[in-house]
């Protein structure tokens, strides 16, 4: 098996666990790493609300 192959893997089975899509993911993934080094301003998700947060 190849590091692309477990990548792939792994993307697969976190996105059936979180329900979302592989696209979806990848850019959760890329968000959260962004934002933990600095690169995007926090962003904090408010879990009870139903709208995505404001700019």
């Amino acid at each position: 098996m190849t590091f692309e192959d477990d990548v792939e893997m792994a993307l697969a089975r976190a996105g059936e666990e979180l329900e979302i899509k592989r696209q979806e993911l990848i850019r959760l993934i890329v968000r959260e790493w962004l934002e933990q080094y600095g690169f995007l301003p926090f962003h904090e998700v408010d879990e009870g609300s139903e709208t995505e947060g404001s700019a």
